[in-house]
């Protein structure tokens, strides 16, 4: 088995990982678990360490511990459906434990689930965890074991940072970090993701004629994590009005290699603006434009030639909303979407 870190290079193996059916009510998706990781990073509240589990080429589970100091909550492990009672669950378990304590050296191990989980409860019991039973939820510890660095052998690849402050130091210097607050607090502004708003945000929705346009709001969340560990720049910002999140706004610093005329200039994109549903139609979209169109005149990220933003074909809406602001159509992207731009002039 191989232990190798979630990125950008292998985030969409996430999606062949899936436990059994009738296990689907102790284990949400593994997306959920990829916003509230670039929600923890951003926010400096925990480092989350997701694995995905390779028995030679296939991918047999996925495992995530968050560390917190000394303390590191296994908060998920899952083996495929198609390979479990083979021994993955017990096996993944025990390199985790060996590997937080060759890692880390001292701490305690936590996980907690539901009582009437049986199969997880077998899990940690046999592998040495005290548990507690309150309300139906058992809580399980264990020390970490003492552990020869030759019982590890080369199954988990080194991941790149010890502590979230450094992961988010990380990312500050990448210019990948994102301000607090943008715009006007108590109108329509951008807002760096809290754990409050990341939950209210995965329940947004579409209307359905959008739905063939534009990514949900979850999976463009959980890309931001993914998107912590590409060269270019992606920013995630909570799209909000007074103290309510109505959306959400994806801004990316990028060479302009997909855009006609741009292929060796620095943009700005407006990669991504969503606005649930329910919020709709009352001018937020529009604002948050202008909103952004204000951001970049400033070059917060670096110099650049211009600021675009691609239309998939037959998004009539947004066309001409974007043509409102000033963008003109320059050609099409490699996917075949209408690129509209501008030329960015500074203040």
């Amino acid at each position: 088995m191989k232990f190798i870190n979630v990125t950008d290079k292998n985030f969409e193996d996430i999606f062949e990982v899936s436990a059994k059916y009738e296990q689907w009510e102790y284990v949400k998706h593994h997306i959920f678990d990829m916003v509230n990781n670039y929600v923890a990073v951003v926010n400096e509240a925990y480092l989350p360490i997701p694995f995905l589990v390779y028995e030679d080429s296939k991918v047999v589970g996925y495992v995530q511990v968050n560390r917190n100091g000394e303390r590191y909550e296994i908060c998920k492990l899952i083996v495929h459906g198609s390979e479990q009672n083979k021994g993955y669950g017990t096996k993944i378990l025990s390199e985790v434990m060996k590997w937080l304590s060759i890692r880390f050296g001292q701490g305690t191990v936590t996980a907690a689930y539901k009582a009437s989980n049986l199969a997880a409860d077998r899990l940690f019991s046999n592998a040495g965890f005290d548990r507690e039973t309150t309300e139906g939820e058992v809580a399980a510890s264990r020390k970490l074991p003492c552990c020869e660095t030759a019982l590890l052998e080369s199954e988990f690849e080194e991941i790149p940072y010890a502590a979230v402050d450094e992961f988010a130091g990380k990312i500050k210097e990448a210019r990948k970090y994102p301000e607090n607050i943008i715009g006007d607090e108590g109108g329509i502004h951008f807002e760096k993701l809290s754990m409050e708003h990341a939950g209210k945000i995965i329940a947004m929705q579409l209307l359905e004629s959008q739905e063939d346009y534009v990514m949900p709001f979850v999976d463009s969340l959980a890309e931001s994590f993914s998107d912590l560990f590409e060269d270019e720049i992606t920013v995630t910002y909570a799209l909000c009005y007074g103290g309510n999140p109505v959306g959400l706004v994806e801004i990316r610093y990028v060479k302009g290699e997909v855009y006609p005329g741009l292929e060796e200039k620095m943009v700005y994109e407006l990669f991504r603006i969503l606005v649930d549903k329910t919020h709709q139609k009352k001018g937020y979209g529009t604002r948050a434009i202008g909103l952004f169109l204000d951001y970049v005149r400033r070059k917060p990220l670096g110099d650049a030639a211009a600021v675009v933003v691609s239309v998939v074909e037959g998004n009539e809406v947004a066309l001409k909303l974007y043509e409102r602001f000033g963008f003109g159509v320059v050609g099409r992207d490699k996917y075949g979407h209408i690129v509209l731009g501008q030329e960015l002039w500074g203040d």
